[in-house]
């Protein structure tokens, strides 16, 4: 049976959580010294990319790739859905990028921030309908009792990274 004739119209995803302090602790380096912590996505980039080459040859079928953070000021996830659950295969090892806190097949949550579209094989940046994408900082507290945040990045600020990026 599918996830659509479970629960017919609602979309279920695989929810993977990472702690805040464990991502911190296996990427924080990226960061530079001299660079604000809280708002630098050094860190979140290099885990996105882990995250994606991982990812991209343990879906059998296209999939969207989302995340938002979840917790209190007692500890914070970074929750990262697969949708639909079922196109990701049993090989996908999420340990092998950070160790994971928890995991749970549930219905997308509508509060999910897109960060990309995945096909057997390959993926590509979802970008909202300006060109923006997301990226979730693991430094320094920016939100509501020391949440982490989220950040919107231009499709021209992008541009402007990829240019200095390249040789």
């Amino acid at each position: 049976m599918t996830e659509e004739e479970v629960r017919p119209g609602v979309a279920r995803a695989h929810v993977f959580l990472f702690h805040l302090d464990d991502l911190r602790s296996r990427y924080g380096a990226a960061v530079p010294e001299e660079h604000h912590r809280g708002s630098d996505t050094a860190s979140f980039l290099t885990f996105r990319s882990r995250l994606l080459a991982e990812l991209a040859p343990c879906v059998q079928r296209q999939a969207e790739l989302s995340a938002w953070w979840e917790g209190t000021y007692n500890g914070y996830h970074l929750a990262v859905a697969v949708s639909p659950a079922s196109a990701l295969s049993t090989a996908f090892d999420p340990e092998s990028i950070c160790p994971l806190e928890a995991e749970r097949v549930a219905p997308l949550p509508r509060n999910g921030y897109p960060l990309a579209r995945l096909a057997p094989g390959g993926w590509e940046l979802a970008q909202g309908a300006a060109g923006e994408t997301y990226a979730f900082p693991f430094g320094a507290a920016t939100g509501h009792f020391g949440a982490p945040g989220v950040l919107v990045q231009s499709a021209s600020s992008q541009a402007t990274r990829r240019e200095r990026e390249e040789p």
